[in-house]
């Protein structure tokens, strides 16, 4: 209780001062570095006020190129700790439509180049993944949750939806899966308290080629990268069950 309490007041405090400074560094500061310094803050902050140790492997990212992460997701912390493992990339990241519609929260959402997702339009879902196109043209990777939502049983990976899939075949840029486990085990969807667990593990695995598939195979794309997703989550969590 003590742990959850202090994350609570810690991390609040952290996310009014980078919600107020934030937006006055990207008013003096046109190349995006004041932006990233403050996301960056506020997502060790997350880390830090948890009190989580995170333990990452991420050597397979790629640097030369923009590409496509894909994550499973289970936990709010899922957002703040991917970026800090990824932060040699500094991916933005599609995320549901409400996260921006939070008083000042959002605004730093917009700022920090993320993409709004509103699942319940299928037009606007289409806009949002033309919109996520672009920021890859433009050279900066990508990050979304192909489960959808956070899952709320942690034995294997949920389905993946197809759209997320679509992106990344038409952008034609390698995808990196990425595993994270151990975050639905600290703050599992519906729970407000803080689980026990403290650490999480990141791993990012081999750059797949989208070169060999077409949008028609995006359902045979799916079901690969899952099973290898999958194969490579259950034997992580296998090894770290001991911990949850």
């Amino acid at each position: 209780m003590i742990r959850t309490i202090w994350f609570y007041f810690s991390f609040l405090l952290t996310t009014l001062y980078v919600c107020i400074f934030m937006p006055i560094a990207a008013a003096i500061d046109n190349s995006g570095k004041m932006v990233r310094y403050f996301a960056m803050l506020w997502c060790k902050a997350a880390r830090d006020c948890s009190q989580i140790k995170l333990i990452t492997d991420t050597d397979n990212i790629p640097t030369d190129q923009p590409v496509i992460f894909v994550a499973n997701h289970q936990s709010q912390f899922d957002i703040p700790l991917s970026t800090v493992a990824l932060q040699k990339a500094m991916p933005a990241f599609m995320a549901k439509k409400n996260l921006q519609n939070l008083p000042l929260i959002g605004r730093c959402f917009r700022l920090f180049g993320n993409i709004s997702v509103d699942r319940t339009n299928r037009r606007a879902a289409m806009q949002s993944l033309e919109a996520a196109a672009t920021t890859i043209r433009n050279g900066r990777s990508v990050i979304l949750f192909p489960e959808g939502t956070r899952q709320e049983q942690f034995e294997e990976l949920g389905d993946f939806k197809t759209g997320a899939i679509m992106l990344a075949l038409k952008a034609g840029v390698p995808i990196v899966p990425v595993i994270i486990e151990g975050t639905g085990d600290i703050l599992p969807k519906g729970r407000i308290a803080l689980g026990t667990r403290k650490k999480v593990y990141i791993t990012a695995m081999e750059p797949i080629s989208t070169a060999e598939y077409t949008v028609k195979q995006r359902n045979e794309f799916s079901d690969m990268l899952r099973e290898r997703m999958n194969k490579k989550y259950m034997e992580m969590r296998a090894c770290h069950k001991k911990e949850a």
